[in-house]
Formats: structure tokens, C-alpha cells, sequence
């Protein structure tokens, strides 16, 4: 085992074990925090673009975490030190994981540990039979089909690595994680489209648009009768989709599913400007209760008090509006502007990869973090993902660069 396949061993296995320093850190953040120095070179910034854009958009976000948590809202130390040292984790693994992940050995070294991890170590918020395939299996699930998929569509069967990802999306869906369901079935859409260089037209995209909209309502109207019927999906989903007025209307389940979505766009209304600051507490209940409407709960305003409630958002990007302001999220938005550039080259030009489903998974996958995630993901996941798809960026920018040197590619971009 080499040192980097170490490193990532003991990253992923440090990565179960908590300890309390600036709030609680992960051991392996401590390891990142450690290993930077001696894997971090100046010339980087100027080899990698990109990379220096992602360490400049974090820098900014943490320059308005400064200003917001000690200018404006005059945070406590305990809360505004730990939405700092977040930041500063979240781009030093950024670093160390991208210097690391740089070859293929490697990256499906650290995605098999990752499964590994996943098996071993079971969050808190695995508490019930709805949260155990969604939290539990579903990971290991996901790591796994990166692994069988990278195999098959190594071997050329790309019509068998499709039809593991469509059974794996329909298995999903029938145990109540949709988020993951959708991912796969959309990555195996992508990967068919472009390995079949399918020519995108205007009539062809409204003729797919109507086809797509006709199945999916069909599909979604299933889905609900076999929820409701008790035939597929947990007490979760039967709870959620029978508080719906009219449950076979799509965008009702997602309001109800997304509710924080709307309480955290009250808490922007609010202080659109400079946010609520890190760890803000929604000590009025407000936005609290923003959630509860949707999900058609009553308040229990005595029970309620007896829980600390972060102001809510369930999303990276809104969430560093939500607790830093417009300067906050512009920070976040072009650090995910930056990822979705890389993702959507390689996309259209990687289809010769091995890994290539796996990127395009990947890809999906980070979008939905940054969409849809707990702010907590740009230091926990995000940073080793976006290292996966900014190493095979670079790789495919240099292979087209020497197969076409008067012109190359716009690296710099």
C-alpha cells in the first residue's frame, strides 16, 4: 500500500471518530489539518485554476463569516468559532484530497473504504426503520454501484451497467429514498444519451420534454397508489404523501418534502444583507413553525423550547445565505459554479473514461448536496467529490491539450 492509498485509509476509517475541539471535528479532519503542509505547494495555484478558485471562494466566505458574526449579529464565540473552523476544514480537505485522489488506483481505493466506513460506522440520525435504508443502506448502496458500474462500463457492457442503474433507482424509490433513486436514474439517462451521441435539437427537446412529462406523471401516479396502498415505500412517505391535499400533484410533495426551503427563504427576507451569523439559533420559533405548516403539524410551543432549533435551510447554498448574507452565497454559488463547469466538460468529453458513469454520478450527486444538503456537507463530502471531478478535469484537459497542442483547451476558464 502506498502512502496515499494509507492516507486514505486512515481518512476514511478517522472519519467515524469524533472529537470535541472548536465543536465537534472528526478525526480525520484533524489528519487533514496536518497533512496540508506537506501536501500543498505554492505552484499549485497556478498549475490547477480551478483549484485556486475554490481556496478563493472559500476564503471570501470566510471573510464574510468574520464580518457578519462579529460586526452584525455579535455572535458568541462558541458559534462563530465553529462556522469558521468549518470553512477553514472544508478548504484544507479540498487541498489534500485533491493532491491525493489523482489516479484512478486511488479513487476507487478510496470509494470502496468509503463503502467500508459506511458499513462500519451508522450516523445518529439512523433511528428507525424509514431512516435506515435511506441513511444506512442507501451510502453503501451508492459506493457499491460506483465500483460494479466503473467494472462493467470498463468491459464495454454499457447496456448492463444502465440496467443496474435503473434496478438500483427502481430499489430506492421503493424504500423510501427518492433523492438517490432520482440520482442514479438520471446519471443512467445522461451516460445512454452520450455514449450514443444523441443530437440535441429544439424539436427534439420539446418532444422529449412532453414524452418525460407524460411518464413521469404516469410513473409519479403509480408510485403514490403503491405508497398509499402499502405495496412499496415506508411510514414515512405513507405519512408525507397522505397529508397532502392532492397527492398526485408532484409539486405538492416537494413543498412538503423541501419545507425548509421556505422557512430559510423567510430567514433571507429577513437579513437578506449580512445573515443571522453562524450556528444562528431560531430562538422565536418562527421559522420553526414555518415547517410545521407545511408539514401540517400542530406547535407544541412547551416541547418545542425544550430543543435548540438552528435556523433552518437544508441547503449549502442557502444556507450560507441564511447565515452570511448575499456575500456569503455569492462565495458558495461560484464555488459551485466552478465544480458544475468541470462537471459539464467532462460530461460532454469524457466518455472514453472508465470511470466515466461514476463522474457523471458524482457530478449529480454534488449538485443535489449543494441544492438540496445540510451546510455541513461543503466541509464533510463535498470537498473528496469535487477532488474526483476536478483530478479527471485536468486529466482530460491535458490529454486534449497534447493530441491538439496549437490549440489546446481553455484550462484557465
Amino acid at each position: 500500500m502506498n502512502i496515499k492509498k494509507a492516507g486514505v485509509f486512515l481518512y476514511t476509517m478517522l472519519s467515524t471518530i469524533k472529537v470535541n475541539l472548536v465543536g465537534q471535528l472528526w478525526l480525520s479532519e484533524l489528519l487533514v489539518v496536518l497533512a496540508a503542509p506537506f501536501t500543498f505547494r505554492p505552484d499549485d495555484l497556478k498549475t490547477y485554476p480551478y483549484l485556486k478558485k475554490i481556496l478563493v471562494a472559500l476564503l471570501v466566505l470566510l471573510f464574510f463569516q468574520v464580518v457578519t458574526d462579529l460586526l452584525v449579529v455579535h455572535n458568541t464565540p462558541q458559534n462563530y468559532l465553529r462556522g469558521w473552523a468549518a470553512t477553514v476544514i472544508a478548504l484544507l480537505t479540498f487541498v489534500v484530497l485533491f493532491k491525493t485522489l489523482n489516479d484512478t488506483s486511488t479513487i476507487l481505493f478510496f470509494l470502496f473504504m468509503t463503502m467500508i466506513k459506511n458499513i462500519i460506522y451508522t450516523d445518529d440520525i439512523v433511528d428507525s426503520d424509514m431512516s435506515y435504508f435511506k441513511f444506512k443502506i442507501a451510502p453503501i448502496l451508492t459506493m457499491a454501484m460506483y465500483l460494479v458500474v466503473y467494472q462493467l462500463y470498463k468491459r464495454g457492457e454499457l447496456k448492463m451497467a444502465l440496467a443496474v442503474l435503473i434496478g438500483c433507482s427502481l430499489l430506492c424509490f421503493a424504500f423510501d429514498s427518492r433523492s438517490t433513486g432520482v440520482i442514479f436514474f438520471i446519471g443512467a439517462l445522461i451516460t445512454y444519451f452520450m455514449n450514443n451521441n444523441v443530437r440535441i435539437s429544439r424539436s427534439k427537446i420539446v418532444l422529449f420534454g412532453i414524452l418525460f412529462a407524460v411518464l413521469f406523471q404516469g410513473a409519479y401516479m403509480f408510485y403514490v397508489r403503491s405508497v398509499l396502498d402499502g405495496e412499496i415505500g415506508g411510514e414515512h412517505s405513507r405519512t408525507q404523501i397522505g397529508r397532502l391535499a392532492n397527492p398526485y400533484n408532484p409539486l405538492e410533495l416537494l413543498a412538503t418534502g423541501r419545507a425548509e426551503t421556505f422557512a430559510a427563504g423567510a430567514a433571507i427576507a429577513d437579513k437578506p444583507f449580512f445573515g443571522h451569523g453562524s450556528w444562528a439559533e431560531d430562538k422565536s420559533l418562527k421559522y420553526y413553525m414555518i415547517l410545521l405548516m407545511y408539514h401540517n403539524e400542530d406547535l407544541d410551543t412547551d416541547r418545542a423550547r425544550q430543543d435548540t432549533h438552528l435556523v433552518p435551510s437544508h441547503s449549502v447554498l442557502m444556507g450560507a445565505w441564511v447565515n452570511w448574507g448575499i456575500g456569503g452565497f455569492l462565495a458558495v454559488l461560484y464555488l459551485f459554479w466552478m465544480i458544475v463547469k468541470m462537471g459539464l466538460y467532462i460530461i460532454r468529453n469524457g466518455q472514453d473514461l472508465a470511470l466515466y458513469p461514476v463522474l457523471v454520478l458524482i457530478f449529480i450527486g454534488l449538485i443535489w448536496t449543494f441544492l438540496f444538503s445540510p451546510f455541513q456537507h461543503l466541509r464533510l463530502y463535498i470537498p473528496g467529490l469535487a477532488a474526483i471531478i476536478m483530478n479527471n478535469y485536468y486529466g482530460l484537459v491535458l490529454e486534449a491539450e497534447e493530441e491538439d497542442p496549437p490549440y489546446g483547451i481553455p484550462a484557465h476558464a
